[in-house]
């Protein structure tokens, strides 16, 4: 039979999971919505052919109108940098300005009949004294001691971070997932040193913490529980390794068992299996590894498990169209009409199917967390439903994810008048989501309690020991999921985010409810209420973990309440949230990064956690069944929660102290290197005149001081990796780093490369230029400046050398190669004129051949000079080492001593 489509009418919208419309036919109004949409990318499956419309094509595509720039995150550490950017560029402004002011000083003292050979031209550039005059020099300077900042730092910071990347991060073996064959990604190379800042991590339960492979195990039907089986028992067509624990339970296969097909139909049990079976969107199909099998399709896992524990129980689904539903009851096979699918989202928390069975007759069977069944019952009070809830009570205790099954009967017309509404609901143009809602609450009352199921995840591998490590580290830990209250706080314990000692306080929405809390005052009050409970605990010297529910959070959220709510959460070592929605994991990161200023780490493996990961500083996405959602919204991606020890502690602490030298030494050298330049000006009359030739301002930070910094970013490593993660309080040094800490250690190092620069330049300049050759002559300004040049790569790079800790071939040969090349490269600058005519190579003719045979060269540049600079530097490093010693450096000496040990 043909329908002919007469119209069309559709709602285009940019929401990527909503489309409204309707297609007019002979036969009436007929809905279109998102299931009837194939988005771009999309594959097509069991059907040869569609017949379809274009809509929304090219840059009006939903794909297209959905995409977002990513964030852009800058870490903490680059925030640091661009201010101390902005101080020394205000530092570069005095100078000049100083430098500029003393040269017009210089030239009013000293008249031209004093210096006949700098007589001036009085014309530009050479303009006499006056304001025309002090703009020139300015400018001079401006250019003379731009080195001031480090331009070149932005470079180096972003090679090392690659070098970060691609061989550390991305080739750690022990973050490699052999089983998934899943290895550890960066997907951004912005963010390695804020790995070692992260202060909260918010962390999603299911498929995160525990390994998403659900295991049903427990059933709740009239009144009985029926629990897991022993492992020793068997039985047909079930693996003796299936999670599915609920198909070996000997009482619930007897009871199936027992009896004629006609008795079977009555018993609760074959309703309870039978809703299973029929009430939910699996897609089974053949498994092409076994010809003959089924295998389910299904979005949740969840499902899955369900409707494979029913099949392991002889109600298998066969077949499922848009139809109708066809299962296998005890060999008998039965089609089911699907009148209508209500389909779960994240509001309902639930799902109906309504269906017309082989004897004609009209069931809805609806299944949903228990808060949403259990308030639409038609007898709530019922010893039934008062046993499933004592059950529900025990399933959760022991850490399993319930849901609760319930039915409710149709009559024709019931269903006739209920579907004419919603068919109206459906075609709607306007306002279709709420008044299908409606209409759905409409049906889904007056229901009957059916059963319970209870569903097992298992935890991850190294969970409880990655918490506890987290926690020793300093790092709190808040756990969202949807789960009950129960469940959440079951696995708190497992994972031993709550441990032995621990007092636990719940939030929940009655606090508010029975304070009859309507206005904000009202509401802090309660909230104030919850955190004098806290303190009442922590005064009995014992440390606090909080469970809030999703109610409270709906109104603790707000942003009147947020300062409050953050303040009480802040007393807590560990907070679990539970029944939350993924929304409501976006606000909770939001709030924990703008009320508490805190470094937040989010991690999830779902598209439910796209949200909270893109909220946070930095996202982490799990590899899983939940899709790639979560990966592709995320900055590293793995496979196991347990890596994520290794990542911060480890991975994250040494990125962030190394990338911080790279930044501080890069000011600091360069600091030393404008000093330089300073001083002459003293002893020039404020000329500007430059104290190294272009070749030596070429190289210095692009060859001679940048190849050390960037082996001692990717090598260096103040503790053993084992040390490290044996010792998870080493991650206070960088946890604990805050932007005044870094703007100290930078004054330090700025008072350092200023001592530094003093006798590297006046050891050299009053010794090299001040004493005459073998023909009598004093050195020129390019011999002299060459000594200070060589002088001052020595001594920044020795201070580098003080700082390193890991020595290996490959920093020996980048430190002392990098030195070396130095004489070389001076010597063949010196002899290259007057055979080429490269800029600054005849200023430096024989420079070479003069400074190697001089005695004095040797011991001012290259011993006294460095000596003297560095002699305050060891002083101190030695003073810290005995006398105040810290953690790290007792850690330091542990190691030294078990080296000795091993070498004896």
């Amino acid at each position: 039979m043909t329908t002919a489509i007469s119209k069309m009418y559709l709602l285009l919208r940019s929401r990527l999971y909503s489309f409204d419309g309707y297609v007019q036919t002979s036969d009436g109004k007929s809905p279109v919505d998102i299931n009837n949409l194939l988005l771009r990318g999309s594959i097509l499956r069991k059907t040869p052919w569609v017949v379809g419309v274009a809509l929304n094509v090219g840059s009006d595509s939903k794909i297209v109108q959905n995409m977002t720039q990513a964030p852009r995150k800058v870490t903490q550490l680059e925030r640091v940098m661009n201010t101390l950017v902005m101080v020394q560029f205000s530092i570069l402004l005095i100078f000049c300005a100083v430098l500029a002011g003393l040269d017009q000083m210089w030239l009013r003292q000293h008249p031209e009949s004093r210096v006949w050979y700098l007589k001036s031209v009085n014309a530009y550039p050479e303009l006499p004294p006056g304001g025309a005059a002090w703009v020139i020099m300015f400018l001079r300077f401006l250019i003379l001691l731009s080195n001031m900042i480090p331009i070149s730092l932005y470079v180096t910071l972003e090679v090392v971070k690659v070098f970060q990347c691609a061989l550390l991060l991305n080739s750690d073996r022990q973050m490699y997932h052999k089983d998934s064959d899943t290895p550890f990604v960066c997907r951004t190379t912005t963010l390695n040193e804020e790995l070692g800042q992260v202060q909260y991590v918010l962390s999603d339960k299911t498929g995160t913490l525990t390994q998403n492979v659900m295991g049903f195990v427990w059933a709740s039907i009239a009144g009985r529980l029926y629990k897991r089986a022993d492992r020793s028992m068997r039985a047909p067509k079930v693996p003796a390794n299936t999670p599915h624990s609920i198909a070996l339970c000997p009482e619930l296969r007897n009871t199936l068992q027992s009896g004629n097909a006609a008795d079977l139909e009555r018993r609760p049990e074959h309703v309870f299996l039978l809703n299973l079976a029929i009430c939910n969107t699996v897609v089974p199909g053949e498994d092409p590894r076994e010809p003959g099998k089924l295998l389910y399709q299904a979005s949740s896992p969840d499902e899955e498990a369900l409707v494979q524990g029913a099949a392991y129980l002889g109600y298998e689904l066969l077949a499922r169209t848009t139809d109708f539903v066809r299962v296998r009851v005890h060999g008998a096979v039965h089609t089911y009409d699907i009148l209508a699918t209500l389909e779960f989202n994240s509001d309902r928390k639930r799902m109906s199917i309504i269906v017309r069975g082989p004897d004609g007759k009209i069931t809805l069977m609806c299944k949903g967390a228990d808060s949403m069944i259990l308030a639409r019952l038609k007898d709530k009070n019922s010893d039934e439903v008062q046993i499933v809830q004592q059950h529900l009570t025990e399933m959760s205790g022991a850490g399993l994810r319930t849901l609760l099954i319930s039915q409710k009967d149709l009559t024709a017309d019931e269903y006739t008048q209920w579907q004419d509404m919603y068919a109206e609901a459906q075609v709607a143009m306007e306002n279709r989501e709420d008044r299908m809602a409606a209409e759905q609450e409409k049906i889904e009352t007056d229901l009957r309690l059916v059963g319970a199921t209870a569903v097992e995840d298992k935890l991850q591998d190294g969970v409880p020991d990655c918490l506890e490590a987290l926690g020793n580290a300093g790092i709190k830990v808040w756990v969202l999921t949807g789960d009950k209250v129960e469940t959440a706080i079951s696995i708190a314990w497992s994972c031993r985010l709550f441990v032995d000692g621990m007092g636990i306080v719940t939030f929940k929405e009655q606090d508010f409810l029975r304070a009859k809390a309507k206005t904000t005052a009202e509401r802090l009050k309660v909230i104030d209420s919850i955190q004098h409970r806290v303190k009442e605990v922590i005064d009995n010297k014992m440390s606090v973990g909080i469970v809030i529910e999703g109610g409270a959070l709906t109104v603790a959220l707000e942003p009147e309440l947020q300062d409050a709510l953050m303040a009480l959460c802040k007393l807590c070592r560990a907070v679990v949230c539970c029944r939350v929605s993924p929304m409501q994991k976006a606000q909770i990161t939001h709030m924990v990064k703008n009320r508490a200023g805190a470094i937040t780490l989010g991690i999830g493996d779902g598209a439910n956690d796209v949200g909270m990961i893109r909220a946070a500083h930095i996202g982490v996405g799990i590899s899983g069944r939940e899709g790639r959602a979560a990966v592709l919204a995320a900055d590293f991606s793995f496979a196991q929660f347990s890596y994520l020890q290794r990542l911060l502690l480890l991975h994250g602490r040494w990125s962030f102290l190394r990338n911080r030298e790279v930044v501080l030494y890069s000011f600091y050298k360069n600091w030393a290197y404008v000093l330089v330049y300073v001083y002459l000006q003293f002893v020039a009359g404020f000329s500007a005149v430059p104290i190294f030739t272009t070749l030596l301002i070429s190289t210095f930070n692009m060859i001679f001081t940048a190849c050390p910094i960037v082996a001692f970013a990717v090598i260096e490593q103040d503790l053993h990796k084992d040390t490290i993660l044996a010792n998870p309080e080493t991650y206070a040094s960088s946890r604990t780093a805050t932007k005044r800490n870094t703007l100290w250690l930078f004054v330090m190092y700025m008072i350092a490369g200023a001592w530094h620069s003093l006798p590297v330049f006046f050891l050299c300049w009053y010794t090299l230029g001040w004493t005459p050759g073998p023909d009598g002559l004093l050195q020129d300004l390019s011999g002299v400046g060459t000594a200070v040049f060589i002088s001052l790569v020595f001594t920044v790079t020795l201070k580098l050398c003080l700082r390193t800790h890991a020595w290996s071939w490959i920093t020996h040969l980048v430190y002392w190669l990098s030195l070396a090349l130095l004489f070389p490269f001076v010597y063949v600058l010196s002899i290259l004129w007057p055979s080429t005519s490269i800029s600054g190579v005849a200023d430096m003719t024989g420079t070479g051949a003069w400074l190697f045979s001089s005695a004095t060269f040797w011991l001012a540049a290259l011993a006294g000079a460095p000596a003297i600079a560095l002699l305050p530097d060891i002083a101190i490093m030695l003073f810290r080492r005995y006398l105040r010693p810290g953690v790290v450096t007792l850690l330091q000496e542990q190691e030294l001593l078990q080296k000795v040990k091993r070498r004896l």
